[in-house]
């Protein structure tokens, strides 16, 4: 599965469930909104990420990080994001006008790729979730019961 496909199943999942899709990216299309460093003064996309998908419901906005594979840089990027406050100016900016009170931080990719890595990382974000090859969201990682 690729991630593109994990990417379309949470999508597809996040609609039906009536969340405000903010923004998504595909692999390599540069389509979505690009989060910058505080630090940074310019209009480059130096040191910034494009978060895979940012989805808005009830209060709660989610950004996910989604892959083909487990690795653990993506754990450390995507923690970056919840322990830094690197990105806070863009975040902001990018949430003016919505109602957000909790902000959670995830990790989505194919449910057969699980393993020992991504299990003993799961605490360095807020969510971890697999899509089957079924199109079948199962939560690995949910401490903040966080439902799609």
């Amino acid at each position: 599965m690729t991630e593109e496909q994990v990417t379309k199943t949470i999508l597809t999942a996040l609609i039906l469930n009536n969340w405000d899709i903010i923004s998504y990216d595909f692999p390599q299309s540069g389509t979505g909104m690009i989060l910058r460093p505080n630090s940074v003064v310019s209009e480059k996309n130096k040191g910034g990420i494009i978060p895979d998908i940012i989805a808005i419901k009830d209060g709660t906005c989610l950004f996910f990080e989604n892959k083909q594979n487990i690795a653990l840089s993506d754990f450390h990027k995507t923690s970056a994001l919840i322990t830094n406050n690197q990105f806070t100016n863009d975040i902001s900016s990018l949430l003016c006008g919505y109602d957000v009170t909790k902000i959670y931080y995830g990790i989505g990719f194919p449910s057969d790729k699980w393993n020992k890595t991504a299990e003993e990382n799961t605490s360095l974000v807020d969510f971890v979730l697999g899509v089957t090859c079924n199109n079948i969201i199962n939560f690995y990682y949910n401490p903040f019961n966080i439902l799609l």
